[in-house]
């Protein structure tokens, strides 16, 4: 046994293998982990195209209820000077079916549309220095008040057509009247390079919405494999060959192991949990795939008239543009600092559960894993604007978050996706990380083997601290 205890002291790792293989397992043929990964793995899976569908069908429906009362004739009583083409109006890409009637005057114009359920009439009058548009519902149309008022304002936001054709301009002094001005705002660094002052709306909504999802999401996985984590290290001291595994096993490999395969367990659970999303998000993209071909068909004249494929290439060439500030390795690094990160607070969860020798101990020892990942939780949340940039920010941007491992894992995903660090940021936060857990997985490891056979209350802060302290011989106290 003494060459047994001496061979572990020196490789504490030694048997980390078996300990993780046989925790994986009893992890995964638990009633617990199967029922709460296959019941999310299928809400997500079915339940986001159901959702999309039910909320499609009902679109489709409130849309064919919205299209029997829309417009389909418009009657014109213009009754000013010049001639114009009503139908230019369809050139807009808006009410391309509608079809425009002229009339002599507003009696002749209540006449012709008489029995027709689709009509409006189209009054243009001018009182004084100004003209009028005044749209009339006739006594037989079904047309709502609402739909009307919304013809009202199509045809006098785009009147100007109308009132080019009367001012008898040739085709270039209407093409030169009707180009689109385009405006931006800049910024002019001190180096005289131009760059933007405003990101696209898109980026400002991701930079705020995706780092207030990674903290939550970490934060999640955190409080619920925590507890899971210091259960079951609790629960192991309190089996029968625990003194037998002890002398088989270093306590460093033992708590390594289970803190391993509780980590595996929890990544792959979110694993099956991810690929359910992303089946999930393509059933619903499928779904919602008439609704958007249909959109884009009746939007303007340009997308109406384009192929399948091409519609199919704008829909891409638009998601795509969501997301222009995110980079593939920034998505890399993200993993890698949320696995360090999970471990490190699993770690914490590790040294509370070492602690405890019973279920009702660990209402006391868990105190120091959720006040860490509370405060943890509060320094990152910093709601602010920017002046300089008008964007809006739930995460602080203070430096040393980054740096300090138990906030670091919170606030380090965004700013991996976004690429905001330098390359000796990142490698100084990922060193911090690797040590703080290596630190808290020895800590744990000398706690647990300190307090394995120990039968009463928890000790506090500053008794397990002394009974830590090595004593002159070499030996720590007891």
């Amino acid at each position: 046994m003494e060459n047994n205890n001496h061979t572990m002291h020196a490789n504490p790792f030694a048997g980390t293998g078996k300990v993780f293989s046989y925790s994986f397992r009893q992890m995964l043929k638990s009633k617990g982990w199967l029922i709460t990964t296959l019941l999310m793995a299928g809400i997500l899976l079915i339940g986001i195209p159901l959702v999309t569908l039910c909320v499609t069908k009902l679109a489709s429906k409130e849309e064919t209820e919205a299209d029997e009362s829309a417009v389909s004739t418009v009657y014109i009583a213009d009754e000013t000077a010049g001639k114009a083409d009503y139908n230019v109006l369809k050139d807009t890409g808006d009410y391309t079916d509608v079809e425009y009637i002229p009339c002599d005057s507003m009696d002749a114009a209540v006449e012709a549309a008489a029995g027709d359920a689709g009509a409006v009439i189209l009054r243009v009058t001018k009182p004084e220095d100004v003209y009028a548009l005044t749209v009339y519902l006739t006594e037989d149309t079904e047309v709502s008040r609402s739909k009307a008022s919304s013809f009202a304002s199509f045809a006098e936001s785009n009147f100007s057509a109308l009132l080019m054709q009367k001012a008898n301009l040739t085709a270039e002094e209407t093409a030169l009247l009707s180009m689109k001005v385009r405006s931006e705002t800049t910024a002019v660094s001190p180096d005289a390079e131009e760059k933007d002052a405003e990101d696209s709306l898109v980026k400002q909504i991701l930079e705020v919405f995706i780092p207030f999802m990674t903290v939550m999401m970490v934060y999640m996985m955190v409080i619920l494999y925590g507890q899971a984590m210091a259960n079951s290290v609790m629960l192991e001291k309190t089996s029968k060959l625990m003194e037998t595994i002890l002398t088989a096993v270093h306590p460093v490999a033992l708590m390594t192991g289970k803190l391993l395969a509780t980590a595996c367990a929890a990544v792959f659970q979110i694993g099956i949990w991810m690929v359910a999303a992303v089946g999930g998000m393509i059933g619903s993209a499928i779904a919602a795939l008439p609704m958007i071909m249909k959109s884009m068909n009746e939007g303007t004249a340009a997308a109406a008239n384009m192929p399948d494929a091409d519609k199919m290439a704008a829909v891409t060439e638009m998601l795509g543009d969501s997301f222009p500030a995110i980079s593939v390795s920034g998505i890399f690094l993200t993993l890698v600092v949320m696995a360090l990160g999970f471990l490190l607070y699993l770690a914490v969860a590790t040294v509370s559960g070492a602690m405890a020798s019973k279920q009702e101990d660990m209402n006391k020892t868990l105190t120091i894993f959720v006040l860490t990942l509370l405060i943890s939780l509060m320094l990152c949340f910093n709601p602010e604007i920017n002046e300089v940039s008008e964007s809006f920010s739930l995460i602080s941007d203070a430096k040393w978050l980054r740096f300090f491992p138990f906030t670091g894992m919170l606030v380090l995903p965004a700013d991996l996706i976004f690429g905001k660090l330098a390359g000796w940021e990142i490698a100084l936060a990922l060193l911090s990380f690797v040590a703080a857990v290596l630190l808290l997985v020895w800590l744990a490891a000398a706690v647990y083997k300190l307090l394995v056979l120990y039968r009463g209350n928890p000790p506090k802060l500053r008794q397990l601290i002394g009974m830590l302290r090595p004593k002159k011989d070499g030996k720590s106290g007891s």
